[in-house]
């Protein structure tokens, strides 16, 4: 059953970055596992819906101004929280930075799973349970 909810939180969690990423490759494959997940975030995704729980009010001026289209994510760099169980609190958080919106693969994968910038797949399966 964890294997399974793991898989699954994993799979929302690209769904919920699916939302913000406009280019064919996406950031969702990665987090910083050493830091407080929702510090830092400038726009919070329900997951299981897919709906904006919150933003700073800087990326809801963008929103505002057209410079960041809120369906696409057409316009955004930066760093988005995820909350797994709609309880509006970030569970996880991905960048969208980057050439493509994408951190390396190479900055992802190098280095210890459950610390630093990782994979989080990596980090669900080694880290977490």
């Amino acid at each position: 059953m964890r294997t399974a909810r793991r898989t699954a939180l994993i799979g929302l969690g690209a769904a919920a970055a699916l939302l913000l990423s406009a280019g064919p490759s996406l950031a969702h494959e990665c987090m910083n596992a050493s830091k407080n997940q929702a510090a830092g975030v400038q726009i919070v995704i329900d997951a299981n819906t897919g709906a904006i729980e919150w933003t700073t009010p800087g990326l809801a001026n963008r929103f505002d101004q057209g410079l960041v289209d809120p369906n696409t994510g057409e316009g955004f760099h930066g760093l988005v929280g995820l909350d797994f169980d709609s309880d509006g609190v970030v569970d996880v958080s991905t960048y969208i930075v980057g050439r493509e919106g994408e951190i390396p693969d190479k900055a992802q994968l190098n280095g210890d799973p459950c610390h630093g910038v990782t994979s989080i797949e990596a980090f669900f399966t080694h880290c977490v349970g």
